[in-house]
């Protein structure tokens, strides 16, 4: 008997049944774009496999990890699919198993997947800080310690449900879109990544935050209030404690995955740019670890480039979002780039991304814009975030550095087929809030936010900053990833610099929304001096002139206009009640006592 037991034992062990514990996408799309696609299925005892697929469905067997554990599927879906579950059976000598694939319907793309233009402003908010709209989601069992607001690097508990409730909130503000930062889902990671950029699972949405039913509902009810959403997505890594660290489903699917000590990302991003950087130099910027410690995908890797690219569009076609924001974006392979947004085109036609490239200056930005070759590779990217430009606000509006700084970054728009589209911001989640920068100075975030509304791009706002936080010094995630105050969700509990702030802001936004010739007119700089910037917007039937002034005791400022044709008997109306008296004589304006801030119409 024992002699048989051990037998048996044996058997079990070297003839042990497949089985299957994930397949990547869980589901998929008749008549997609996107066709065969691949299908990553994870489990035990898949050595030498073979897949028998539904009637109609091709599928290949492309790599089967060395442990058995990863089979790569590639299937077919023929065009007379339609919705509903699919079987497959894996096959080994030693039996089979099997597992469902969906096939869902299509969403409506009536109202869903947009895009951002120069007509929007986007509002980037942290779901976990923004509004608790389920206290029953805080702290899932099993997931790590529970939600606990005054700990500063815990989860504090804000959802999906409370972002939905607080829409009417953002509607009043005047902001078109939303940027919710990653919603993967993290809960595994050993130190708590409620920012959402650990990923453990790309195919779940992170249970603290909701369901994919609630992310499906925030985005249709955020399209019937008129607002976009943009879902923040990141290729280039995965979180510290994915799976694939200790398992890889395939060689060479994470960079340095044995190596140790990591080696680790150099951020640098002229590197990449520069046609005279040697290798090495670029190697560690496009294989090395971010932070040392975020494991960094093999985009070179054709398997896993199928992966990021479907699991791309598998967010899209799940959500309806309208726009994606790619972090990380340079560290990541950039032929992968163009297949990765010619395939979200393919199906998306003129789908709006922008680029998290965090470069010094506007030449090395412009190196990654799409829409032509550099060193044969179009990326096709259609947007950027506009980093040169941000540092500069934060230097000229916040610490007090010459308003040249801020022409000389904007005369370099030639660099870029699109200046309009870049994306420009004065804070967001991984700086020191602007009011810190400006020394609580409520007056400074004021003048930058005017001038970020009425410049040419696609401007970002920062949740939080319509209510002058970070006045203080503190440049930790205690105030730049502050929550938000519940209070101020009502105008009631919006008071002092809050309710100044909030009001301001609203008041341009509504002047933006109402002026083309601030969304998307040509811009004309009339003088640029230290303390003194003023310039021209116009559309046409529409000129708006916009002076910046921070110049002690109100000297007078006369603008030249002789080489203008403003046309003869018109004249500047002021559009903000704190403008000053402007007067106009041929070929000149003149403002005797400028504010800070001074915005005018020509009528």
């Amino acid at each position: 008997m024992r002699y048989t037991s051990l037998a048996l034992l044996l058997a079990e062990v070297l003839f042990a049944t497949p089985g299957v514990t994930k397949v990547e996408p869980p589901n998929w799309w008749p008549g997609h774009t996107r066709n065969p696609i691949q299908i990553l299925v994870t489990g035990s005892e898949l050595r030498g496999a073979t897949v028998v697929a539904p009637k109609g469905f091709r599928t290949e067997v492309r790599k089967i990890s060395g442990d058995g554990h990863s089979l790569f599927l590639y299937c077919e879906i023929p065009r007379t699919a339609k919705p509903g579950e699919y079987p497959f059976r894996i096959r080994t000598s030693a039996g089979e198993t099997t597992f469902q694939f969906r096939l869902e319907t299509p969403l409506e793309a009536r109202g869903r997947f947009q895009g951002i233009t120069a007509d929007d402003v986007i509002y980037l908010l942290m779901p976990d800080r923004f509004a608790n709209g389920d206290p029953a989601n805080d702290s899932p069992t099993g997931l790590g310690p529970p939600a606990d607001r005054k700990t500063v690097l815990a989860w504090h508990g804000g959802d999906l449900k409370g972002i939905r409730e607080h829409l009417g909130y953002m509607k009043d503000l005047g902001v078109t879109g939303i940027w919710l930062t990653p919603t993967y889902k993290n809960s595994n990671a050993a130190a708590s990544p409620y920012h959402g950029y650990h990923a453990v699972d790309f195919y779940a949405v992170e249970p603290r935050f909701g369901t994919m039913s609630e992310y499906r509902t925030l985005v249709d009810a955020a399209h019937a209030a008129g607002i976009k959403v943009v879902q923040d997505q990141v290729a280039n890594h995965t979180g510290p404690d994915h799976p694939w660290l200790k398992n890889p489903p395939a060689p060479h699917w994470i960079y340095d995955a044995d190596k140790m000590p990591r080696t680790r990302n150099t951020f640098d991003i002229a590197s990449l740019a520069d046609p005279y950087a040697r290798p090495g130099r670029r190697k560690l910027t496009l294989e090395g670890w971010f932070a040392g410690h975020l494991p960094d995908l093999d985009q070179t890797n054709p398997l896993v480039a199928d992966y990021l690219i479907q699991n791309a569009l598998w967010w899209l076609g799940m959500t309806g979002v309208d726009g994606i924001r790619q972090d990380t974006y340079p560290y990541a392979d950039r032929p992968f780039w163009e297949a990765w947004q010619t395939a979200i085109d393919k199906q998306y036609p003129g789908y709006w991304v922008t680029g998290e490239v965090t470069a010094k200056n506007p030449a090395d930005l412009s190196f990654f814009e799409g829409g032509t070759r550099r060193r044969g590779v179009d990326t096709k990217l259609p947007s950027l975030l506009d980093f040169p430009l941000q540092n500069a606000m934060r230097q000229v509006f916040g610490e007090g550095k010459p308003m040249t700084q801020l022409t000389a970054i904007l005369e370099q728009d030639f660099l870029f087929l699109h200046p309009e589209r870049l994306v420009a911001f004065i804070g967001n989640h991984d700086n020191a809030r602007f009011l810190t920068v400006a020394g609580g100075d409520v007056s400074k975030l004021e003048m930058a936010q005017a001038f970020l509304l009425t410049i040419p791009r696609i401007p970002h706002l920062y949740y939080g900053d319509e209510l002058a936080l970070g006045a203080g010094t503190d440049r930790t995630d205690r105030t730049v990833r502050a929550d938000f105050p519940t209070a101020a969700f009502d105008a009631s509990g919006r008071t002092g610099a809050a309710g100044e702030v909030h009001d301001w802001l609203r008041d341009l936004l509504k002047l933006r929304g109402s002026t083309k010739a601030l969304r998307s007119g040509s811009m004309t700089v009339l003088k640029a001096t230290d303390d003194q910037l003023a310039y021209l917007r116009q559309a046409a039937g529409e000129t708006v002139l916009l002076v910046l002034n921070r110049t002690a005791g109100g000297t007078a400022l006369e603008l030249d206009t002789a080489d203008l044709e403003l046309g003869a008997g018109r004249h500047f109306v002021a559009l903000l009640q704190a403008s000053s008296p402007v007067e106009t004589a041929p070929g000149k304006v003149v403002l005797a006592h400028p504010a800070p801030v001074n915005i005018y119409s020509l009528r």
